[in-house]
């Protein structure tokens, strides 16, 4: 994207943010059927914030007080490469929505940075709006138990790598 380009759309959406900084915030108010027809790389956008949350939250619980430390763990966690192994491990697993919903994620054009292929980021892409799918319909014991799932599914490979 050229800069002029960049500097357009970043002012369009200040434009629209002031705008719905006046309304009040409907936080998770999709059905599932808005949420399935809702951009998919937007969903991995809200499901990378909410794994990358929840693995913190999972790693502070260590009581280790350097940053660094926990930084270093919790990107081994939310790194492409990770989310992308764990996108084999429970994609058996998805419910029918789930299956379109990571599909058509996979299937997105997004841009690849090089610390990983193009398939583990599409695939992590993948993992990520299915996750921000369940958030974004209140399915949340299901986001829960995909989120632990995946969180000991990358442990037992951190054990084993």
């Amino acid at each position: 994207m050229k800069f002029k380009q960049f500097q357009f759309l970043r002012n369009e959406a200040v434009k629209k943010l002031h705008q719905l900084d006046k309304e009040p915030m409907h936080l998770r108010s999709r059905t599932i059927e808005d949420a399935l027809g809702a951009d998919a790389v937007m969903l991995a956008y809200i499901g990378d914030a909410v794994y990358s949350m929840y693995v913190r939250e999972r790693v502070v619980q260590m009581n280790i007080s350097k940053v660094q430390v926990l930084h270093t763990i919790v990107t081994e966690f939310i790194c492409a490469r990770s989310q992308a192994k764990v996108l084999q491990v429970l994609e058996t697993t998805f419910t029918e929505d789930e299956q379109a919903v990571a599909r058509r994620a996979r299937n997105s054009h997004v841009n690849v940075p090089k610390s990983s292929s193009v398939q583990e980021y599409r695939s992590s892409t993948a993992f990520e709006a299915v996750l921000g799918f369940l958030y974004e319909t209140r399915q949340d014991e299901r986001l829960q138990m995909l989120m632990r799932e995946a969180f000991s599914a990358t442990l037992q490979g951190m054990n084993h790598g």
